[in-house]
This record gives structure tokens, sequence and C-alpha cells, in this order.
């Protein structure tokens, strides 16, 4: 009887030992596993995460930033020149005792409603080439000058600092600046007048007191445009506020990978001694037979 119930405990013992053999067995294979599954999705993503890797470098670049700016910041500015150049046709008014549909803002029948129309188009018209050259002024500025707390922002420092430029890209820089200058003042001047004769035909169709605060809202949101234009433009030659960026950020230096070296220049005025740039005026007079030389401006 003993020797019954000694065998039956070497059994169990032996029974217990194997299950525990197993069990541990069973964790190494499940760690080892779970090890190999990490490696072969760490492995199987290579180009996410070449994505990622390029997305945190961009980030920490400075035009990178900057251009991102512009564009999250042109989309509210389409918003805003939309809503406060077409006056008449966005603002509520009254249309037989009951509010006007955007149809009926539009197809008025007397002459002086549908003139104030054609004003708000042709303002609104402005503005998409003010906001086009802009765009195309501040790319420039990104690209081809930075922002340097180190250095002068008076118009002489960055003058000088404008000479490290090549001579065409310098010229670019210019030129879009001047349009810039004429196409701000172009459109104050439309905006005033599309205003004036805007308020008379709201006026006329008065609603209620939504109308008036929806018509100085839209009038409000312009004229602050036009006050951040006319502070850009009014500055010395040399001076290059940002149109975008927040608290009116001056590039101030030439952007380290755009700069040559004197020789350099000094070689590129002698190649293209028939190209003439006036400071004064802004002006280029081309007179080379170079047609790829032509397209680059």
């Amino acid at each position: 009887m003993l020797d019954n119930e000694e065998i039956s405990l070497d059994i169990s013992s032996n029974e217990i030992i194997n299950s525990l053999e197993l069990e541990k067995k069973s964790n190494k294979d499940k760690s080892y596993e779970l090890i190999l599954f990490k490696t072969n999705k760490s492995q199987s993503f290579p180009i996410l995460d070449n994505i990622l890797h390029i997305i945190k470098e961009k980030q920490k670049d400075q035009n990178f930033r900057q251009k991102m700016n512009v564009v999250f910041t042109l989309v509210l500015e389409m918003y805003r020149v939309l809503m406060g150049a077409l006056l008449v046709i966005f603002v509520p008014q009254k249309c037989d005792d009951n509010i006007c549909s955007i149809n009926q803002n539009i197809y008025r029948d007397d002459i002086f409603s549908q003139i104030t129309i054609s004003f708000n188009i042709v303002t609104l018209i402005s503005f998409l080439f003010l906001y086009f050259i802009e765009v195309k002024r501040e790319n420039k500025l990104i690209t081809y000058l930075e922002v340097n707390k180190f250095n002068s922002v008076d118009n002489d420092s960055v003058g000088i600092a404008l000479q490290k430029l090549p001579i065409i890209k310098k010229y670019k820089i210019l030129k879009y600046d001047e349009y810039y200058y004429k196409l701000g003042y172009i459109s104050t001047s439309s905006f005033i007048i599309n205003t004036l004769f805007s308020s008379i035909v709201i006026y006329s169709h008065y609603l209620n007191s939504k109308t008036l605060t929806v018509y100085l809202t839209n009038v409000v949101f312009m004229t602050l445009k036009i006050s951040d234009v006319l502070s850009v433009i009014n500055t010395n030659k040399n001076v290059f506020y940002s149109a975008y960026l927040k608290n009116k950020v001056q590039f101030n230096d030439v952007d380290p990978n755009k700069m040559i070296t004197n020789r350099e220049n000094k070689e590129l005025s002698i190649d293209n001694d028939d190209v003439l740039v006036k400071s004064d005026s802004v002006q280029v007079n081309i007179v080379s037979d170079d047609v790829g030389f032509i397209d680059n401006l």
C-alpha cells in the first residue's frame, strides 16, 4: 500500500514539473513572438519613418514654418476679402418686407445698384491681384532673405546686406515690393469708393439691426487689412516687413543658401554688362540676346 502511494506521489510531482516546464517554455515563446512582432513592425514601415523624420526636420526650418504660416493665413484672408468687397451681395437687406436672397441682391433693377455691384466686383478683383503680388513678394522674401535678430534693421544696413545677393535676385525683391506698393494704394482707393456706394444701396434696403451689424463687421475686417497693407508699404526702400507673419517681422539679412561671394558678384556683373540696374527707380533694361536669362526674370 505504501509503495503504491509513493508511486502516485512521484507521478503527480513529475506532472507538476512537466507542466511548469511547459508553461515556462510557452512564456518564452510568447516573449520571443512579441519581440519578433515589434521588430517586424518597426521594419515594415520605413517609408512612414522617413516621412516623419522629414516633417520633423522641416519644422525646424525657418523658411518652411514661414511658408506654412502664409498658407493658413491666406485661407482666412480669402474669406475676409469676399465678405468685405461684395457688400451688396452678402449684407442682409429688405426686399418686399422680407430678407433678400443672394439672387435678389445681385440682380437689382435700378442703375445705381448695378453700378455699385460692379464696383463690388472691381474691388474684389483688385484685392485678388493684391493678394497674388503679396504672396509672390512674401515668397521672395522668405526664400532669399531671413530674419536675423543680431543684425541692424535700418534701411542702410539692410541695403548693405542685399549686396550679398545676386543682382537678379535683388531685382526680383525690389520689383515685387514696388508692385505691392502700387497695388496697395489702388486697392485702398477701390475699397473706399466701394464702401461709400455700398452704404447708399444698403441703407435704402435696410432690414434690421442685423444689416448694420454684418455691414460694420465686414467693413472693419477690410479696414484692418488695408491698415496692415499700408503699414507694410509705407517704409524705406530696403525695409521689408512680412505681410503675414505675426508682429510684422522684418527681413533684414540674406539667406546663407542664396549668398554669393564678391568674386562671383563681380564675374556676374562682367558677364552681363548689358543688364543695367537703377537702384533708385528699380528698373532693369535688358538688351542681351540670351533668352534664357530673360525668362529667369
